[in-house]
């Protein structure tokens, strides 16, 4: 049985600013739900490893699933019947695999 592909993908990366004042570089670390184009801004730093990184996709994921489960929500694809309305698709998705 093949498995449906969630109906959008993120998308993350970053992007840096240089600063005047201060003559450093500041990375911007954002994520970007393609299918609806909106974008999270999870943080800035000024080193960007990989822990930084991995936390603060971490608490997107909190922040976004911490709104109860319910399938009172009504759904066109039945992929979004178990989310709240401001729980991306693809956070489910990813939830099941």
């Amino acid at each position: 049985m093949p498995t449906a592909d969630p109906p959008e993908q993120p998308a993350c990366d970053f992007f840096h600013v240089d600063c005047a004042l201060t003559l450093r570089r500041i990375y911007v670390f954002f994520v970007l739900e393609v299918g609806s184009r909106y974008v999270h801004v999870l943080g800035t730093t000024t080193n960007p490893d990989g822990r930084w990184t991995t936390q603060q996709i971490r608490n997107l994921v909190m922040e976004l699933a911490i709104e109860p489960m319910s399938s009172d929500f009504p759904s066109a694809t039945g992929l979004a019947s178990s989310r709240p309305p401001s729980m991306p698709s693809w956070l489910t998705w990813a939830s099941r695999r």
